[in-house]
C-alpha cells in the first residue's frame, strides 16, 4: 500500500479516536500538526479542512461576533511593521499544505524594542503582550518548543476569525494564555511574544512577531495580505 494512503488511513482512524471527536477546534488543531510534520497527504488534508471549516461555522458562527480589527502587539502599532509599505508579504511560493517545508513568507513581521534579546520590552522592562487580530476562535495550539527543534514556528497559535474567514497565525511566542476551543475578543491578550522558532532563536534575528492570516476559499487556504486592515487597527493597550 502507497505511504501517502497508509497516512490518510492512520490519520482519519486518529480523529474517529479523538474522544472530542465532531468538536471541531480540536480536530483542527490535529489536523494542523499533522499536515506541519507531512503526517498527512495534500488530498485528504485539504478535504478535512473543508469539512471542518463548515463545521467550525455552523457550530461557532453565532457565537463570534463582528468587531473591529486590533493591532496584535500591545503598545505597538503600524511604524514597527518590517519592511518598505509592507513589502514583507510574500505570498508566491506559500501552499498551507507543504506544512513545515513551505516557501514564501505570507505575513508581516511586528518588531519590538528588544536589543538584548531577552524577550522583555527595552523600553518597559515587561514582556510585550499579543492580542487577538479580531474576535474568534482558538484552533490550534504549539505550547512547547526548545532550541534546537526544526519547527520553524516555535510557540503558536491559531485563531479562526469567522466573520471574515480568517484563519491567523501569531508565531514566535514565548507564552501562551489561550487554549484549543477558547473564545477570544478583539483585542484580548493571548499570550507574550518570544524568540521560538528555527529562524527566530538565533542572535542574528531582531525579536518579532510573525503574523499571518490565510482565507478560506472551497478547501484551499489562500494567503491574504492584512497590510491594509494594519494600518487602520483599533490600538491595543
Amino acid at each position: 500500500m502507497h505511504r501517502t494512503t497508509i497516512n490518510a488511513i492512520l490519520f482519519i482512524l486518529s480523529l474517529f479516536a479523538s474522544s472530542s471527536f465532531g468538536a471541531g477546534p480540536e480536530e483542527w488543531d490535529l489536523l494542523e500538526r499533522q499536515v506541519r510534520d507531512g503526517a498527512v497527504d495534500r488530498k485528504t488534508a485539504k478535504e478535512t479542512v473543508r469539512s471542518l471549516h463548515g463545521e467550525l461555522k455552523r457550530t461557532y458562527g453565532d457565537r463570534i461576533p463582528r468587531a473591529p480589527f486590533h493591532f496584535p502587539v500591545k503598545r505597538y502599532g503600524p511604524d514597527s511593521i518590517g519592511g518598505v509599505q509592507g513589502s514583507g508579504f510574500v505570498a508566491a511560493g506559500y501552499d498551507f499544505y507543504d506544512g513545515n517545508k513551505h516557501g514564501g513568507h505570507p505575513a508581516h513581521d511586528i518588531f519590538i524594542n528588544d536589543l538584548n534579546q531577552d524577550s522583555v520590552d527595552d523600553g518597559t522592562g515587561k514582556p510585550v503582550e499579543i492580542g487577538a487580530f479580531t474576535s474568534g476562535l482558538v484552533v490550534a495550539v504549539n505550547r512547547e518548543w526548545t532550541y534546537p527543534s526544526l519547527i520553524r514556528s516555535g510557540k503558536y497559535i491559531w485563531i479562526f476569525h469567522e466573520k471574515q474567514d480568517l484563519y491567523c497565525y501569531y508565531v514566535h511566542l514565548n507564552s501562551i494564555s489561550v487554549s484549543v476551543g477558547d473564545l477570544v475578543r478583539a483585542g484580548q491578550t493571548i499570550g507574550t511574544l518570544g524568540r521560538t522558532g528555527k529562524n527566530a532563536y538565533p542572535r542574528r534575528s531582531p525579536t518579532h512577531l510573525h503574523f499571518s492570516c490565510l482565507s478560506f476559499d472551497k478547501g484551499n487556504l489562500t494567503p491574504y495580505n492584512t497590510y491594509p486592515d494594519l494600518l487602520g487597527t483599533a490600538p491595543t493597550q
